[in-house]
């Protein structure tokens, strides 16, 4: 079987770096949510993790793993307010870095929270969205919102905007080469973009291989501060700000190293006596790891979210 083509470069210089089984990620929504997500690896027995070896960016494979609407629309429902925040660091990351009367495209808005907020300085303000309800919901509030996809939007808005964001909405594309692209294109020369998504270093928390939502159907990547780097210098785009959330836990990491090591696969609160016997066991090793990395390093946050500016 040939490698698959980088989703990041359309180059065929990637490697496998994992293997998934597609019944441990099938009984982990079960578990956690009470969701079937089979059909969504169409009765195939694995996926695949490989590596942009230009970037670094790690892809789940084959394309077309993805959720659709009603996958989201029954996770919002399990999830409820949880699912779309009110306001995180990297809203006030964006907002801090928007001037007076920017014009601004936010990407996948969702109910319109950061709009709504992004409005005291600009009255110039859109967003697109693909869920139906979520536009709705925008619209009946007085929010420019249009329910289409970055290419169609960016034909008609070419070096519109001053500033473009996405929140917690990278990590669910495929193409994120196109993507990306179309996104610049609404963009001025000069002006902003800023992403949000989760930090995966190497995984989700530094070792949560197996975090039910950074997995398929829900993500389809896994960025980090590195792979950011080097998709600036593959765009052209500066850095101008790099931010994580809150500063990882020490028990926290100490705990998914020690699940990783152990390679234990069942969320926390679903584990065996056998299997919290041998968690304890590991934790003698990866605790002191732990402590050291936050005494030297530090052990970042969760999420990361920069601001590009396109030259």
């Amino acid at each position: 079987m040939d490698n698959p083509l980088s989703p990041l470069t359309g180059r065929s210089n990637t490697s496998l770096t994992d293997i998934f089984f597609s019944k441990d990620i099938i009984k982990l929504y079960k578990h956690q949510l009470d969701m079937d997500v089979s059909s969504f690896f169409k009765g195939a027995d694995s996926f695949f993790l490989y590596q942009c070896n230009d970037t670094g960016y790690r892809f789940y494979h084959p394309k077309g793993m993805d959720g659709d609407g009603a996958f989201y629309a029954s996770l919002q429902q399990k999830l409820g307010a949880d699912y779309y925040h009110d306001w995180k660091f990297e809203n006030q990351m964006a907002y801090d870095h928007l001037k007076p009367d920017d014009k601004l495209l936010d990407i996948g808005c969702g109910v319109g929270k950061f709009l709504t907020r992004a409005k005291e300085k600009t009255k110039d303000a859109a967003g697109l969205e693909l869920n139906e309800k979520a536009v709705a919901q925008c619209r009946s509030n007085g929010l420019d919102v249009y329910n289409e996809m970055i290419g169609p939007h960016a034909d008609s808005h070419t070096g519109y905007y001053d500033m473009v964001t996405m929140f917690q909405v990278l990590e669910h594309i495929y193409d994120v080469e196109s993507f990306l692209k179309d996104s610049l294109r609404a963009l001025k020369s000069g002006g902003k973009l800023v992403i949000g998504v989760p930090n995966n270093e190497p995984w989700f928390h530094g070792y949560d291989k197996y975090c039910t939502l950074n997995l398929p159907p829900h993500h389809s990547g896994l960025w980090n501060e590195a792979v950011f780097v080097k998709t600036a210098q593959l765009l052209q785009l500066k850095i101008l700000d790099i931010q994580y959330d809150v500063k990882g836990s020490i028990i926290t990491y100490a705990y998914l190293r020690a699940k990783y090591m152990a390679r234990i696969k069942s969320p926390a609160g679903k584990h065996s006596l056998t299997a919290k016997l041998i968690l304890m066991a590991y934790g003698c090793i990866t605790l002191p790891i732990a402590i050291f990395k936050k005494l030297t390093t530090g052990i970042h946050g969760s999420h990361i979210a920069l601001v590009f500016e396109k030259q």
